[in-house]
C-alpha cells in the first residue's frame, strides 16, 4: 500500500530565520505483487528513505515561470537570471524543488537556473497518479519536452539524489542531446546502491535515534497518519545523512510539510525496480560530466566510481568530512568545483 497522496500544492517557504528542510523517498509499496528480490530492494529504499535538506534564505516565489504541454497537464518550471539554460532537478522522486533554489548561488555568471516541478511535484499535476502516469520513461519525456521549450540543442543538467538519477537516464536516452552533467550525490546507474544503502545508515544512528524511529513505527501500526510517521521516522533518521551530527540534529527539528509527495516516489520507484540499468546508453555518452561525491554520503563510494567508470571522461570529485549534501557541508569547494566545471 503506497502511504500518502500527492495532496495539496504548497508554496516553498523559506526565511533567514526558519531553515527549510525537506524529506525524499518516504515510501512504502504493496509486498504482495513483488519478487522476493524486488522486496529485498524496494524495502531498503523505502526504509532508507533519502533526506534532502537546505538551508534557504530566498523562496521560489521571485522566479520567472514558465510551463510546457504534457499529457493532460502543464509541466511547470521557474528561472533565475539569463544566459544558458542549467535544469536543476530536485531529489526523492517526489520531493519539490525548492529546496535546491540555494545552489543557484553557486553557479558562476552566464548562466539561467532552471528549477523544474518535476511531474507529480508542485503545480505539474497529471491528472491522476498512478503507475500508468508515474514511469521513468515519461519523466525521462518530460525532460526532451522541456529542451524544446527551452530551444536548446543540449541541456545541461544538474541532478541531486534522484535527480541525478534522472539526468543520467535522459543522457542515457539522448546522448546527444545534454551539454553538460553534474551529478551530486546521485543514486547509481543501477540500483546495486540499494543494497548497503539502509546499512550505512542505520549503522550511524545512535540508540536513541532507533528508539525514536521504533517509537513511530508502533505508532504506525495504532492509527497514526502514515505521513506523521514518515516524516517523525525521517527526523530519527536525519543526523546519518550528515558528517556533523549536531547539524542534522539541527535540520531534524525544521522538518517541514507538504514538499514530499510520496505516491509519486513509491509508483517511480516501482517503475524502476523493472528494469533499471543505465550503464550500456551512458557508455555512448561522450560530454563533459561532473560527479561529486562525500566520503560520508550513505549512499557509498562504490556508487560514484561505478558511475565514473561507465560515463568516459568524466570528473570525479570526492569530498572529505562531507555526507549527502556537498553544498551544505563542504560549500567553498563545491563552489569551486561547480565554477571550473562550467567554464571550462
Amino acid at each position: 500500500m503506497v502511504v500518502g497522496s500527492p495532496g495539496p500544492i504548497r508554496p516553498f517557504a523559506a526565511t533567514q530565520s526558519n531553515v527549510a528542510v525537506i524529506v525524499e523517498c518516504a515510501f512504502d509499496y504493496n509486498a504482495a505483487n513483488l519478487t522476493e528480490a524486488s522486496k529485498t530492494m524496494k524495502s531498503a529504499i523505502l526504509r532508507s528513505a533519502t533526506l534532502a535538506m537546505i538551508a534557504a534564505f530566498a523562496s521560489l516565489g521571485s522566479a520567472d515561470d514558465g510551463k510546457v504541454k504534457r499529457d493532460g497537464f502543464d509541466l511547470y518550471y521557474r528561472t533565475e537570471g539569463s544566459g544558458t539554460p542549467l535544469v536543476i532537478l530536485s531529489g526523492g522522486p517526489g520531493l519539490e524543488v525548492g529546496y535546491m533554489k540555494p545552489i543557484g548561488a553557486f553557479l558562476p555568471a552566464g548562466y539561467q537556473k532552471v528549477y523544474l516541478e518535476q511531474r507529480g511535484t508542485g503545480r505539474s499535476q497529471p491528472p491522476t497518479i498512478s503507475k500508468e502516469t508515474m514511469t521513468l520513461k515519461l519523466v525521462v519525456e518530460d525532460l526532451e519536452a522541456l529542451r524544446i521549450a527551452l530551444k536548446q540543442d543540449r541541456l545541461n543538467l544538474l541532478g541531486h539524489s534522484w535527480g541525478g538519477m534522472l539526468a543520467m537516464a535522459y543522457a542515457a536516452a539522448h546522448p546527444d542531446r545534454v551539454d553538460r552533467m553534474i551529478l551530486l550525490g546521485s543514486g547509481g546507474c543501477t540500483l546495486e546502491f540499494v543494497q548497503w544503502f539502509e546499512d550505512n545508515i542505520t549503522a550511524r544512528m545512535r540508540p536513541e535515534d532507533v528508539a525514536a524511529q521504533e517509537h513511530w513505527e508502533k505508532e504506525g501500526k495504532s492509527g497514526v497518519d502514515p505521513e506523521k510517521v514518515e516524516l517523525e521516522s525521517l527526523r530519527a533518521k536525519c543526523p546519518a545523512y550528515f558528517f556533523n551530527r549536531d547539524k542534522g540534529l539541527a535540520f531534524a527539528k525544521s522538518l517541514t510539510d507538504g514538499a514530499l509527495h510520496v505516491q509519486v516516489g513509491g509508483l517511480l520507484f516501482q517503475d524502476l525496480a523493472k528494469e533499471y540499468d543505465l550503464r550500456a546508453g551512458l557508455r555512448k555518452f561522450k560530454r563533459p560530466v561532473l560527479i561529486v561525491q562525500g566520503h560520508q554520503d550513505p549512499i557509498g563510494d562504490v556508487t560514484a566510481r561505478e558511475i565514473h567508470d561507465t560515463i568516459d571522461g568524466s570528473q570525479l570529485l570526492f569530498l572529505s568530512k562531507c555526507g549527502h549534501f556537498a553544498w551544505l557541508e563542504r560549500p567553498d569547494e563545491f563552489r569551486k568545483a561547480v565554477a571550473e566545471f562550467l567554464k571550462k
